[in-house]
């Protein structure tokens, strides 16, 4: 058996030499052809990255694929920056300084899928045949550059995917620039400065189905502008100048629209009636003050909805009428004073409801009841007002805690002698309402323990002589228990300074406490 594992241990060590020689013999080979200031990690792959690389290395291997030049030097490239031989599929120059690439640069090229030059400070003009060649060029990025481009600089790129055009300074787009692009899926045209788009950029581009024109200062989208796009699905018009949109102007496949952080100070009816397939809508970061009753009423796959950072004063009861896939509605940062008891009838499915930051006072009886039991809920940073009427609220909350994103952070605004504590802190005692009555003797203050008139206990408060005498009258059947809390000139309260029970009288009827 000794012998066995003896010989057993001894062929592994020599197959394991074997492979360990073979692969030192390759790791020197890779290291004797491997270009002066570049790294090879495999045959295919080269990265060479020194700030003192003027020019790209001539002795690159004919089996790479991808090479890779970041941080360099390098201010300037033709035809003779590769060799004739190469077949790089991808190529990228990142964080360079190059100021010059002629228009023969990539004539060698031929077989190039991926191209990205981008991160250069300086200005980097693009003649009309530069990418003359590139005819297999799938995707081409050209991010954060200082850039000027020509009218049909891109015509030759009929197979093109995919458009990085960001960060560029552009301050506008040639009209026929997309023209020959296609096959183009992804065109991304973001922070640059272009303040407007002709009505026909895009006619071309029926296959986009992703489009990013944030951060730019467009004002007004002509009609028709996405009139072509029927496969367009993820549109994103994120920190803009956009004052009103018509009717008509989004295209029907759409899945994502972003309109965040614009100039919106109202919405037609109808701008969004024929986007059935929308499950992300952003409207925040806008003026509005208020919406119509039916804006939503055709987005029946919604999911997402946000329309926080506004100046919304009311809500419709309608509006979110039909909503019945919405998963998160987003409705914090605005100016909401009140709100329908109904507004959320059909989102039962909700899994997240924000509401803090606005102006709301009190809760109506009954509002929370729609929700599914894990929708988490945002109420912080409103001006509760802890009387009778934030009852159903207080009640809510005891038993759905859990449920309430910064809990701790639920302050009560009014009454005065409460001011400044957690909601949940208060006894239901506590919120009574105190509100004089013109129907009584002057100086009496009437007592309503809760909203309803037809109240068990009815009470009214007098000054006599420098005595305070209450009156109540229990209408039904019930005991009564009486607490005092008294506030004084500092703002320093003393809580339940008498506490008396009378129980229910024999022969029960109603009279006077």
């Amino acid at each position: 058996m000794l012998k066995n594992i003896q010989s057993f241990s001894q062929d592994n060590i020599e197959d394991m030499s074997r492979y360990c020689a073979a692969v030192l013999l390759f790791l020197i080979q890779l290291g004797d052809c491997c270009p002066e200031l570049c790294q090879c990690f495999t045959a295919a792959k080269v990265i060479c990255s020194d700030d003192t690389m003027r020019v790209l290395p001539v002795n690159i291997s004919a089996q790479v694929k991808e090479l890779i030049v970041v941080a360099s030097g390098l201010t300037y490239m033709d035809r003779s920056s590769f060799r004739e031989d190469l077949r790089l599929t991808k190529l990228v120059i990142l964080n360079n300084l190059l100021k010059t690439i002629s228009y023969n640069t990539f004539e060698n090229l031929v077989e190039l899928q991926e191209l990205e030059i981008s991160g250069n400070s300086h200005l980097l003009t693009f003649k009309m045949q530069t990418f003359n060649k590139l005819t297999n060029l799938s995707r081409l990025s050209l991010n954060n550059n200082k850039i000027s481009l020509d009218n049909d600089i891109f015509d030759p790129l009929q197979k093109l995917e995919t458009l990085q055009l960001r960060g560029n300074n552009l301050s506008s787009l040639p009209n026929l620039l997309f023209h020959n692009l296609h096959n183009l899926l992804e065109l991304d045209l973001s922070l640059n400065h272009v303040s407007s788009l002709s009505a026909d950029i895009f006619q071309n581009n029926s296959r986009l189905r992703v489009l990013s024109l944030q951060g730019n200062m467009i004002s007004q989208l002509p009609e028709g502008i996405f009139s072509h796009l029927d496969a367009l699905e993820d549109l994103n018009l994120r920190n803009n100048h956009i004052i009103n949109l018509n009717p008509g102007v989004f295209p029907s496949n759409l899945q994502k629209l972003i309109l965040k952080n614009n100039m919106l100070v109202q919405l037609s009816p109808m701008i969004f009636d024929k986007l059935q397939q929308l499950t992300y809508l952003d409207l925040s970061q806008n003026q509005l003050s208020e919406l119509p009753s039916d804006l939503f009423q055709n987005l029946s796959s919604l999911k997402n909805l946000d329309l926080s950072e506004n100046q919304i004063t009311a809500l419709p009861g309608t509006v979110f009428k039909g909503l019945v896939k919405i998963k998160a509605i987003h409705l914090q940062k605005n100016n909401l004073s009140s709100l329908k008891v109904n507004l959320f009838m059909d989102q039962q499915d909700m899994d997240q409801l924000y509401l803090s930051k606005n102006s709301l006072q009190n809760i109506p009886n009954g509002f929370f009841d729609y929700l599914n039991f894990h929708c988490i809920v945002q109420l912080h940073g409103n001006p509760w007002r802890c009387d009778c009427e934030i009852q159903y609220l207080h009640h809510w909350l005891r038993y759905n805690h859990e449920n309430v994103e910064d809990l701790s952070r639920v302050y009560c605004k009014a009454p005065e002698f409460i001011r400044g504590q957690n909601l949940l802190s208060i006894d239901q005692e506590q919120l009574v309402c105190v509100k004089n009555s013109s129907s009584i003797t002057p100086g009496v203050t009437k007592i309503l323990p809760n909203s309803n008139n037809d109240s068990t206990i009815q009470c009214s408060l007098q000054e006599l002589k420098g005595a305070i005498s209450i009156q109540c009258k229990v209408t039904k059947c019930t005991s009564v228990k009486f607490q005092a809390l008294f506030e004084h000139s500092d703002g320093n309260y003393s809580k339940y300074i008498e506490s008396i029970v009378w129980s229910a009288p024999l022969g029960c009827f109603n009279g006077t406490a």
